[in-house]
Formats: C-alpha cells, sequence, structure tokens
C-alpha cells in the first residue's frame, strides 16, 4: 500500500477518531523499533555478551599444569 492511499484513507476517517488512528500509528512505531532492537541483539540476548576473549591455548596449559 501506499502513502497515497494511506493519506486518502486516513482523509476519510472522521475527525473525532483521529486521535485513535494517531495511536495506532505510534503502536506500530513501536513495534517496528522493538523489532529492530530484537533483531540487533543477536544471541546475546539468550547468551549474554563476552566481555574478554577466552584464549583456548591458556585455557589448556592451566588444565595441563593443574592435572601435574
Amino acid at each position: 500500500m501506499s502513502y497515497v492511499s494511506i493519506q486518502d484513507r486516513i482523509r476519510a476517517v472522521p475527525e473525532e477518531y483521529l486521535d485513535e488512528v494517531s495511536e495506532y500509528i505510534d503502536y506500530v512505531l513501536f513495534k517496528v523499533s522493538k523489532k529492530k532492537k530484537e533483531a540487533s541483539e543477536g544471541t546475546s540476548r539468550y547468551f549474554g555478551a563476552i566481555r574478554k576473549p577466552i584464549d583456548g591455548m591458556e585455557i589448556q596449559r592451566s588444565m595441563r599444569n593443574g592435572m601435574i
């Protein structure tokens, strides 16, 4: 649907209902921003963020040295 057709449909709404139309538009914009935020979070939402990269070799060294 194009902006022009939506504009025509909004003009057909009686003036006393324009507040409701505005609230619905705000709701749709809120949903869009929420989806964008969720998409940008990625897996950090489920697994958290690793602040310090893990050095696999360091872990192996510490396990080896601790077992001897």
